[in-house]
């Protein structure tokens, strides 16, 4: 697939994609790709710590995925994780963390990330699949409804 607009990368910037992207499970080697693109999201991660992050995740039952070209490069991030509630009939899946690289953003990379954590959820026996996106993520409002995902309300947190 050709270089298409990125609209908030110039074009000396932008990432030539090829038409084929897969999706593999973060390994222990990920850490510096992986810390690089939540940092890019809002939320400065170090390298080292990935590595014991992603142990937490899987031993909770979750799972952390990179997006990636046929060189390797990576071009997403996600995890996700399974929750049982009393008020649904099955566990519900979360995507805890999604983000495209800046110079691979508007190339499909989000979509099949998106339809890959479908997979996973439903594959863990999940019957919904939620994510939250800040307020001051436009963008994003726009794109998971575009997904298939459409708005269903609010969320609230604090900061333990």
């Amino acid at each position: 697939m050709g270089s298409r607009s990125c609209l908030s990368v110039p074009p000396s910037n932008r990432l030539e994609v090829s038409s084929t992207s897969f999706t593999r499970p973060v390994g222990d080697d990920d850490g510096e790709a992986v810390a690089l693109l939540l940092t890019q999201l809002g939320h400065p991660t170090d390298a080292g710590d990935v590595s014991s992050r992603l142990r937490e995740v899987l031993a909770e039952g979750g799972a952390a995925f990179l997006q990636v070209d046929e060189s390797g490069r990576a071009l997403g991030f996600f995890s996700v994780a399974r929750h049982s509630v009393i008020h649904a009939s099955g566990p519900i899946g979360l995507i805890t963390s999604l983000v495209v690289a800046d110079d691979a953003r508007r190339l499909g990379v989000g979509r099949a990330m998106v339809a890959a954590a479908q997979d996973w959820a439903r594959d863990a026996g999940c019957v919904r699949l939620i994510v939250t996106s800040g307020e001051h993520r436009p963008d994003a409002h726009a794109f998971y409804p575009a997904c298939g995902m459409p708005y269903t309300g609010r969320r609230f947190s604090v900061q333990l």
